[in-house]
This record gives structure tokens, sequence and C-alpha cells, in this order.
């Protein structure tokens, strides 16, 4: 049976879906977009609820077919469309796009009730603002060997809510592209801060704050039983709820009289690659 196809980019369908680069139509409708072939396939290899499969033909590169696409779509029970190039680009959110766009509907998971191995390694982030530094996060945190990430999109007041328009939102779509697929294969759980602090505590892990003002260097910590790295907000870093709940405080030194801080994604990078070089040392 052929496909369902749109061809005008004034069709409803697309306005809907574009629609969804807007925070609050992903919250409204709880569904949100994956567009790329590489993010694609590996949102559904991770058995994403995927709700639609949307492809341009005319953009689509060689080695990849609509068929292929198709019948991945059915494998997971989605809906399966194609659409013109004028179509699909209204959708977009890429200069280039390649043709391959997923409707997913949004799953939440409680830090609760991500299970951790003994010895776990976690990455925290709280409050972090702009999708691509939590999604080059989310790489890191893949690449590196951790078991899990916590995100507390609001680390102030009495507890934000998850989710909040604080911080930036797991379902953003220049998160997923900056996470180029981890975000999908990492275990990721999302709550308010003290649901965090409690997952963390329940594990046992060892809490390390990421401060300016600590004496320890990232060198001198040992990162090498179960621990949880925690990362603040861009531009003013952990609050003192965060800080005064943290097991340990560290810096990572930097020669620089010019340079007084680093990116919140290279510190996290710089941490969680030292983790996995002590752990690699310690191992057997």
């Amino acid at each position: 049976m052929a496909p369902r196809h749109v061809e005008s980019a004034a069709n409803p369908l697309v306005k809907e879906l574009a629609a969804l680069k807007d925070r609050r139509a992903r919250e409204r409708s709880g569904t949100y977009l994956v567009e790329g072939r590489r993010e694609a396939a590996r949102a559904l290899d991770a058995r994403v609820d995927a709700a639609q499969v949307l492809v341009a033909p005319s953009l689509l590169p060689g080695g990849s077919s609509v068929e292929a696409w198709q019948a991945r779509a059915e494998a997971v029970g989605a809906a399966f469309c194609t659409a013109s190039a004028s179509a699909f680009k209204r959708v977009s959110m890429r200069e280039n796009p390649d043709g391959v766009l997923l409707v997913v509907r949004t799953r939440r998971t409680p830090p609760a009730q991500v299970r951790l191995p003994s010895g776990a390694l976690v990455l925290v982030l709280a409050g972090l603002e702009k999708p691509g530094n939590v999604g080059a996060l989310l790489r890191s945190a893949d690449a590196f060997g951790a078991d899990a990430v916590f995100m507390c999109p609001d680390q102030d007041g009495p507890g934000g809510a998850a989710g909040s328009a604080t911080g930036a939102d797991l379902e953003n779509p220049n998160l997923i592209r900056a996470a180029m697929g981890s975000s999908f294969t990492l275990s990721v759980g999302v709550g308010t801060r003290e649901e965090v602090l409690s997952a963390v505590r329940a594990a046992g892990l060892h809490l390390v704050a990421t401060s300016p003002a600590a004496t320890t260097t990232v060198w001198d910590c040992d990162l090498t039983a179960g621990v949880a790295i925690l990362l603040g907000r861009e531009h003013d870093g952990l609050s003192d709820w965060w800080l005064e709940h943290a097991d340990e405080q560290v810096q990572v030194p930097m020669r620089s009289t010019a340079a007084d801080s680093l990116n919140v994604s290279v510190t996290g990078a710089l941490l969680l690659f030292e983790a996995s070089r002590q752990r690699r040392g310690s191992a057997g």
C-alpha cells in the first residue's frame, strides 16, 4: 500500500509538526521531533515511542531508501508519510536536511526509576539552560562510560518541577542534534533537585560538585568508586543549595590568567574523561 504523501507546505500536518519546534507546543502535545538519519535510527534502535516517521524522498542521500524507512516505521507501529522537499523543509530545523524526521511521544523517567550498577558513574546537570551544552554533555557521558545522567531543569527555589522552563528540556531539537543520538542510548532521569539528590543518596554515590573556588583539583579527587559529577548553570554555576549538599568540591586547574573559566560542556568532558581514566587504571 502506498504511503500517505504531503505535497504542500501549507498542509495542516506540516503546520502541526512545525509547531513542535516550540517548547510550549511540545509540552501541550506530549510529542517532540527527532530529525536526521543518524538520530532517527538511534532513537528507533533505543525503542522510543515513535508516533510517526516522515521522509522526503528527494532529500534522502544515497544508501537510504523510502522502503527501508517505511519498514522501520511499520516495525514499531508508527504512521509513515512521505513529503515533498518544500513541505519537509517547513518542518526541518536544519540548513541542509537529510530527509528523515520522527515524531516521538514524550516519555520521562524519574531519577528513582533509573537502575544503576554498583560503583556507578553518574552525571548530574543542575539548571543548565543551553540545549547545545546539555547535548554535548550527554554525548561525552556516553563516550566516557557514564551509567546515567540526572537532569533537574530548575536548581533553585523549593524544588522546581521537572521540565520547568528555566532549564533545557530533553526534547529540544538542538539538544538532540548536539547529543548525536546519545540522548536515546543513555539512561536519563529527569526530576526536581530533591528527587535527583535522593536518587544519588539511595545509590550510595559520592557527590562531587564543580566549583572554581574549590581547593581540590580533579586530579586529586578519587573518582574510582560510585560517584556523581555535579555541574551547574552556564552563567553562575551551582546554587548554594547544591554546594551545601555536595560531599566534595573540585576544580579544573588552569594556567591562563585571562581565561578564568571553561564552558560547562568542556568542564564536564574533562571530569568524565578523568573518571574514565582512573577507573581504567583501577580495573583488575
